[in-house]
């Protein structure tokens, strides 16, 4: 037969627990659970006789095991009533106020939004992890994932003021109240049975998974098996009453009950339901009402009461532990500690049954020295300059007179002194327990040559002190050790004391002589100096321990913790190992550094609180802020030599990803968080995480167990695998890994790098048959503009001009006007000239075109005589450039259009103005262009005159070509409604020379 670890009921303590309603809290009398008034009041009476015979019993307690406290802020006001892991080994607790989640890291309450009362008890898990509890308002919750909802809510007819919950082998759900209910997985009911009125006990568990319930104050078994209810009496020894209600638990491999009311313990035979008288044991007598807890072996008795005690037999020791705490439940874990939950003080977690306790927790005054030797009580120094003994569990003051902390406290076997800082030097007599001055000053430190000579460091120097018997101490100033001392050690074998000073690291010889030892060029500032086997090991903060005979160092030592040098405090070597502390905890070392445990780890000792540590003969004794223990060195803890290690949780760019399957992210994918655990209360003082990602890291990390995330902000495309190990004390776990891809961004992938390709090459094709067709437009605009200057050239140079200007010239010699004829050859010779060099230029200076239109016009007037007057205007015209031969084809349309046909006086204003280009305005006052070309009609004259087309083309071409607004307009003029004469305004960008 198999009994339930927990008795999954409603602990009756709950009722004094000041959140339940007013309505259901007991009286005292009620709490003992009779039936009869006058039997509860002589239950009460004999509780209340027996209290200070159970109060002095524990005065005299076997010391109980060591233990550390988790969860004390979080659960300080709130109390606990069960404890269960779930799946992944996180724990989740039961309290007054509700249902708290605990990843080793965090705690995090889950809410239970349909719950109308905060208090939950009695965690139960199926084969399918799932997490059943209840309340006081008889809700069953189920709770998976932290996520928490309501299973099933039982009538008022099942209910009951103590439920209890089981589990079948096929995983339903079994609540007993006033009913027995099954719920299968979705929380319909399967099958109800009632109970004849009567309220039913926790189950337990059969031999072959069967459920068997106690009907209560009835000698009634209700068993639950294969779907199926059935009755069974028990068989009762002779002269007993019906039993109260029974606890079904295991006892010396037997299985075993207790009447919670009468206190009696039978023996059950599941065979044929009987029970069998046991001899009685007080541990279940100190408690009106008990509730019993088997963890493994174990066998855990818990009440109203404060403390917890073990009971496994008859001859089990009756001594309740921890009678600073009100134990509510108690619980293994999967490391095997045993978790004992309190009401307002947390979780108390017992690693290890076999490590005992603090001899006392000194809490009003902390033990700051110790000092122990064969064969001679433990010497305790506190921190209000108190000396205490401690011999065969007892503990007394010797010295009560102090007013400062004891630091420190030095002696040596067979010296009857004990030397320690009380204002001056002060020496205790262990025979007499007697305590005088030695000296004045400040004591640093004291090494004794022999039983009554010694050493005294002080902050004003060193001195060499002698005690006599009857005639006291006589002290001696050491020259040249005048400075500060930190720390020394005395060396029997070469008769040399060793002193850190204020002015360095000395040796002094038995002659006076002092000499100052340095290392590596540099002085020494030793924080800790010890003899052993005839060395003097100096321990230095740069260079880790090194290693002295006589006044040469021949070696050194570099303790390791996890890959970095320890800074050690104080060390001590034992059995070929080093002992030591620093401020991350308490560490044995082989000589060669190597970390072999962590010692505050393995007993339970909180790191960053080892304060002073001594051995007594064989035993050993550490002072932390906890208290004083005494540790067993040769205890191994073998149960977590190999830690456990999985990944919680996977991020990228903070978005929780599928942990079990390789990854394929996007190349905007590149953040990564990596979150994970080991589950261990045990060792999360030791354990360290290393981890290395694949593909990005070079070599391992590592961090501490506080620091369990690893994020990557930016990695680039390609394949990784993060790997993560814990370590504890050397000892590594399996990796856990996750692989993923990053894609690369599209632009580097062969398609889009061929696309761009093809791309690139299409642009450039299209650019360069732009740019073709740009030189070919320019190349044809180009010629069209040497077209168009040839045209201008040919229109100045036409027949008609160069005839008429010829028969001027002949006109003027014929009448012998040879001065005026050779005036105008070379003004038509200056014409020709300037016409075919300025055709070849782009710009030309204004004034060159204002001097060629002057030209041209001189020669016209020679052609129309004295009827043609013409008017040049070209004010603050000035340092600006102009396309050449652009305006003289307007001139000439002018002239032979509009003013050849005239009668009378021919006048032509040429004017221009600077504005944002060059304006140039062209006025006549001939016939008009209505006229003008009616006449042309009419006479079909095979005059070619520079046409509007040609005009409007090159305007075109030094458009496209100079990038210019060039352009051109044509108006008439009319007096008394009869045209008058035309003006041409022309718009020519120009160039400024400056």
């Amino acid at each position: 037969m198999i009994v339930h670890p927990h008795v999954h009921c409603v602990p009756y303590f709950v009722f004094l627990a000041v959140s339940v309603p007013k309505k259901t809290v007991p009286s005292v009398v009620t709490i003992c659970s009779e039936a009869n008034p006058r039997t509860r009041l002589c239950t009460v009476l004999r509780l209340f006789f027996l209290l200070p015979v159970l109060f002095s019993s524990a005065l005299f307690a076997a010391r109980q095991p060591a233990y550390f406290l988790l969860g004390e802020e979080q659960f300080r006001g709130i109390q606990i009533y069960d404890v269960i892991q779930d799946n992944e080994l996180n724990y989740l607790f039961a309290t007054s106020e509700g249902i708290f989640y605990f990843d080793y890291y965090r705690y995090e309450k889950i809410e239970c939004e349909q719950a109308r009362n905060s208090s939950v008890f009695n965690f139960v898990k199926n084969s399918e992890g799932v997490i059943f509890c209840h309340n006081l308002s008889n809700q069953v919750f189920a709770i998976k994932n932290k996520t928490c909802r309501l299973f099933y809510e039982l009538q008022p007819d099942e209910g009951s003021s103590d439920l209890s919950l089981s589990v079948t082998t096929n995983g339903n759900l079994v609540i007993a109240g006033r009913k027995v209910v099954v719920l299968g997985a979705a929380g319909n009911v399967i099958a109800r049975q009632d109970s004849r009125n009567r309220n039913i006990g926790p189950a337990f568990r059969g031999e072959n998974g069967e459920l068997l319930f106690h009907i209560m104050f009835t000698d009634s078994l209700l068993e639950y098996a294969s779907g199926q209810f059935s009755f069974h009496r028990i068989g009762l020894p002779p002269g007993t009453g019906n039993p109260s209600l029974l606890l079904f638990f295991h006892e010396q491999q037997q299985v075993a009950a207790l009447d919670n009311r009468t206190k009696i313990r039978y023996r059950f035979n599941p065979s044929t339901y009987t029970l069998e008288t046991l001899p009685p044991n007080p541990v279940y007598t100190r408690n009106a009402k008990v509730r019993i807890y088997e963890t493994g072996n174990l066998l855990w008795v818990a009440g109203a009461l404060r403390g917890v005690a073990l009971a496994d037999g008859p001859e089990a020791d009756t001594s309740f532990l921890y009678e600073d705490y009100f134990i509510s439940d108690v619980y293994r874990d999967h490391e095997n500690n045993i978790l004992l939950s309190t009401f307002d003080k947390g979780v108390l977690v017992i690693p290890d049954l076999e490590v005992n306790d603090v001899i006392d927790d000194f809490r009003s005054d902390p033990v700051k020295a110790i000092y122990g030797e064969p064969e001679q009580p433990l010497l305790l120094g506190t921190s209000r300059g108190k000396l205490l003994q401690y011999d065969a569990g007892k503990l007394r003051v010797v010295y009560d007179q102090g007013s400062l902390p004891v630091e420190a406290l030095y002696s040596i076997p067979g010296s009857d002194l004990v030397l320690f800082n009380d204002k001056r030097v002060s020496a205790y007599y262990k025979s007499t327990g007697q305590v005088t001055a030695v000296a004045d000053g400040s004591l640093k430190d004291a090494a004794f040559i022999s039983e009554n000579t010694f050493y005294i460091g002080t902050n004003i120097g060193l001195f060499h002190t002698t005690f006599t018997p009857g005639k006291g101490f006589e002290n001696e100033r050491v020259t040249g050790m005048e400075s500060r001392i930190y720390t020394m050690e005395y060396n029997p074998a070469n008769k040399k004391l060793y002193a850190s000073t204020s002015s360095g690291f000395k040796v002094l010889s038995p002659d006076g002589s002092i000499e100052k030892i340095t290392y590596a060029g540099a002085d020494l500032s030793p924080d800790y100096l010890l003899y052993h086997a005839g060395r003097v090991y100096v321990n230095t903060r740069k260079n880790g321990i090194l290693v002295m005979q006589d006044n040469r160092i021949t070696d050194s030592i570099i303790p390791v913790i996890q890959g970095r040098r320890a800074q050690l405090k104080k060390f001590i070597i034992r059995d070929n190992t080093i002992i030591a502390n620093e401020s991350n905890g308490f560490f044995r070392f082989d000589m060669q550094g190597n970390l072999q445990h962590a010692i505050h780890a393995v007993f339970g000792i909180s790191s960053k609180r080892v304060i002073d540590f001594t051995f007594q003969g064989n035993q050993f004794w550490i002072s932390h802020l906890g208290g004083v223990q005494q540790v067993d060195l040769n205890h191994t803890d073998s149960r977590t030599a190999v830690p456990v290690i999985k990944m919680n949780r996977i991020f990228c760019n903070d978005s929780l990803v599928q942990a079990n399957s390789r990854g394929s992210f996007g190349s905007d994918q590149r953040k990564f968080r990596f979150v994970f655990s080991s589950p261990t209360l045990l060792n999360h003082q030791a354990i360290r995480y290393t981890w290395k990602l694949e593909g990005y890291d070079v070599a391992w990390n590592s961090n501490a167990f506080e620091n369990n995330e690893v994020t990557y902000n930016a990695l680039g495309p390609g394949d990784y695998t993060f790997y993560v190990k814990a370590e504890n004390q050397g000892v590594f776990s399996p990796a856990v890994t996750y692989s993923f891809h990053i894609a690369s961004p599209f632009y580097t992938r062969w398609w889009f790098i061929t696309l761009c390709i093809l791309l690139f090459v299409g642009i450039v094709y299209f650019i360069y048959r732009w740019q073709l067709k740009i030189q070919q437009r320019k190349s044809q605009q180009v010629n069209e503009l040497n077209a168009s200057k040839l045209i201008a050239i040919q229109s100045q140079m036409n027949p008609h001009f160069i005839f008429n200007s010829l028969n001027s010239i002949q006109d003027l010699i014929l009448k012998g006007d040879t001065e005026q004829s050779y005036t105008y050859i070379t003004t038509f010779s200056n014409l020709v000239r300037r016409t075919l060099s300025y055709s070849e230029k782009d710009f030309i200076d204004f004034e060159q075109e204002l001097k060629l239109l002057e030209l041209y016009l001189s020669l016209e007037k020679l052609r129309f005589r004295k009827d043609l007057v013409y008017e040049l205007h070209a004010e603050n015209v000035e340092d600006i450039m102009i396309p050449p031969l652009l305006i003289q084809p307007f001139i000439e349309n002018a002239l032979v259009h509009g003013l050849l046909h005239k009668e009378g006086e021919k006048k032509l204003i040429i004017r221009f103005e600077l504005k944002a280009d060059l304006v140039c305005i062209i006025e006549d006052n001939g016939i008009g262009r209505e006229k003008a070309k009616s006449i042309r009609m009419r006479q079909r004259s095979d005059h070619e005159s520079f046409s509007g087309k040609a005009i409007r083309n090159r305007f075109e071409i030094l458009s496209n070509v100079m990038d210019g607004a060039f352009g051109y307009t044509y108006e008439d003029l009319y007096l008394d409604g009869n045209a008058c004469g035309t003006r041409v305004t022309l718009t020519i960008p120009v160039r400024h020379k400056f």
